[in-house]
């Protein structure tokens, strides 16, 4: 089947993980796309992403699964604690996915990820190009904060949840908001043998929090509270919010209070709010497409939102090399992906309210429930999620999954 050549520009808004995942798939597959990136410059910020099995099955796909194992931590099992630090449920990583898809979950530092794709890349990526609009869609036309302009063939938006591309194909579209802010951070400490190789979620009164470690002796930790966030009215001030935080924290199961006692003075605490995007009626217009978060941006609690994104990328560049008219291509792509990624989405957005429950009652009866539910239940769930993964049929008709 005729396909798009090499001469067909294709333009890509936004270099972050899905926007560089999606350059990589398109150059595998003889296409020249070029990266517009917002920020001047790229630089080790972040904190540390999960990347359960459906992404390293992409990535396995574009060559690279090993070099992200060896770069950041695979997990062998991860626990659902109770702020009491009685186990809720346990999952093991090595039974389930390993055995039956050859890889588990990879707990990375984001920087990392990024300068991985950005190593592996050859095409063009411009920095410091921050996208003010699209004027058009048929041709696109992107104008640039700084006053220059490009008409690529196609124009992929990959520019996040706060998207200016999606603005073009769902003008009226407010994001969804939940009641909390989300603290992250990375810090550099000694763990215990079991934290080494184990992620970890404790289920609070309206504060889910936990992480995993990223590195030899670096860890990634998150928390939630309820928005206002009580660390942020009582004072102000990084430091003032960081005692709060350790005082908050410490009696909760370990290793949370040896992760958060360890966070460097410096360290920066990257504190959001928490939002996705609702479901949108179409993710393309003309020739101008959605990837990622632009499309489907996602609370973090089922920790796939990268792994969607990343799927996406795939996606689009299979059908992107498979159809030489741009319109068969996007409909195939939008197909593909739409329902799981939504589907995914609505469930995440349902484990954010059931993961914040602020009453004590309701707190109580979560976690009863959860410790109630057969542990062969969330490996059959996390085994029909990984078997749905996007990934294109190859050449000889078999699907790797």
């Amino acid at each position: 089947m005729q396909h798009l050549g090499e001469t067909t520009e294709i333009a890509i808004i936004g270099g972050g993980i899905c926007g560089l995942t999606t350059a990589l798939a398109l150059e595998q597959r003889g296409l020249s796309p070029t990266v517009y990136e917002a920020a001047s410059e790229y630089q080790p910020v972040g904190a540390g992403i999960l990347l359960q099995t459906n992404a390293l099955l992409v990535f396995d796909r574009l060559g690279i699964a090993d070099q992200i194992q060896s770069t950041g931590v695979p997990l062998d099992s991860g626990r659902i604690l109770s702020m009491s630090g009685r186990t809720l449920q346990r999952f093991d990583l090595d039974g389930v996915e390993r055995a039956h898809f050859d890889y588990g979950y990879v707990a990375i530092h984001r920087g990392d990820l990024q300068r991985l794709l950005l190593e592996e890349l050859d095409s063009r990526v411009k920095t410091g190009k921050a996208c003010a609009e699209v004027e058009d869609t048929d041709p696109p036309t992107a104008r640039f904060e700084d006053g220059t302009r490009i008409h690529p063939d196609i124009l992929v938006g990959a520019d996040g949840i706060n998207s200016t591309v999606r603005d073009v194909i769902a003008p009226d579209i407010e994001l969804q908001t939940l009641d909390a802010t989300v603290y992250r951070a990375t810090a550099t400490c000694e763990l215990p043998e079991q934290h080494r190789t184990r992620g970890v979620e404790i289920w609070g009164k309206g504060t889910y929090t936990g992480g995993a470690p990223i590195d030899s002796d670096r860890f990634y930790w998150f928390a939630t509270a309820p928005s206002p966030s009580p660390f942020e009215t009582a004072t102000t001030g990084r430091q003032s919010i960081m005692e709060q935080l350790r005082k908050y924290y410490s009696s909760f199961p370990e290793p949370v209070p040896t992760v958060i006692n360890s966070v460097a003075p410096d360290e920066d605490i990257i504190t959001t709010g928490l939002m996705d995007v609702p479901p949108l009626d179409q993710w393309s217009r003309g020739s101008v497409v959605l990837a990622g978060d632009a499309a489907h941006g996602m609370l973090p609690f089922a920790g796939q939102g990268a792994a969607q994104a990343i799927e996406d990328a795939l996606a689009l560049a299979a059908a992107l090399s498979r159809y030489s008219d741009h319109t068969a291509a996007l409909e195939t792509y939008e197909r593909k992906r739409k329902h799981r990624a939504e589907r995914i989405r609505s469930e995440s957005h349902w484990l954010g309210k059931f993961a914040t429950i602020q009453s004590n009652l309701g707190c109580r009866a979560r976690n009863h429930a959860v410790n109630l539910l057969p542990n062969s239940i969330f490996r059959r769930f996390r085994h029909r999620r990984t078997t749905g993964t996007s990934l294109p049929v190859t050449k000889e008709g078999i699907d790797l999954r």
